[in-house]
């Protein structure tokens, strides 16, 4: 059984606002943090996981990435929103 939680945030890159997706799905031992990716062409998404050479930093993977609870995988969205806005400057 899987359980998704769809939400929807206003993000802008040079100007251009666009509604940004993210989905949490629950799965079995944890959950998957799914964020919807249509920039540059780019029309898809992919799923969130914590970078292994930077331990403080998101990135983004083709496979999910198990987290052991809402709060974390939330957490991490958070994180990649202000690492994109970090370095879109």
């Amino acid at each position: 059984m899987t359980q998704s939680d769809r939400g929807f945030k206003l993000r802008s890159r040079d100007g251009h606002f666009e509604m940004a997706g993210f989905d949490l799905k629950r799965v079995e031992g944890g959950y998957w943090m799914w964020v919807e990716c249509k920039f540059d062409g780019h029309n898809g998404g992919h799923w969130l996981a914590p970078d292994p050479a930077m331990p403080e930093a998101i990135t983004m993977l083709y496979e999910p990435y198990l987290w052991s609870d809402p709060v974390a995988a939330f957490t991490a969205r958070d994180r990649w929103e202000t690492q994109q806005n970090r370095d879109s400057r």
